[in-house]
């Protein structure tokens, strides 16, 4: 793969994953509002700890979604790019059109051999037949 192509499959890497670095940042951040927040407050304001993870609860399920959210999409991203960049060199290196010249020529060559063969086993076996027919005359003998 030249470079030029690499880079681009990079660059496509690069974007997905801050795509799902932004909405999984989003909602770590949208987390904060809606629970970790107040209840980071109450616990420095003195409440317990259970009361303050009661309110909190909401923020960390969004922030763990957030997380996760991030994880799968940075790794469908680098999925999606590095299926994709094979998928494009083995198009490029395995074309079918070459494939089945290189397998006709091997076939060609193989055919040539056999009927080289065919020819060479044929050539023989008249051979034989000739001096069969030659050692039933015995010529210059006589009864």
């Amino acid at each position: 793969m030249d470079a030029n192509r690499a880079l681009r499959w990079a660059v496509y890497y690069v974007a997905l994953a801050a795509v799902a670095t932004l909405l999984g940042g989003a909602l770590v951040g949208a987390s904060w509002a809606v629970g970790l927040g107040p209840g980071y407050d109450q616990f420095a304001d003195g409440a317990s700890l259970s009361a303050a993870l009661t309110t909190a609860a909401p923020g960390l399920a969004l922030a763990l979604l957030g997380v996760v959210l991030w994880a799968v999409g940075c790794v469908a991203a680098f999925v999606w790019v590095f299926t994709a960049a094979v998928e494009e060199q083995m198009r490029e290196r395995f074309d079918s059109e070459k494939v089945k010249s290189e397998i006709l020529s091997v076939l060609d060559d193989r055919l040539v051999d056999v009927e080289r063969d065919v020819s060479e086993v044929r050539r023989k076996f008249d051979e034989m037949k000739r001096e069969e027919v030659a050692e039933e005359f015995e010529f210059g003998q006589q009864n």
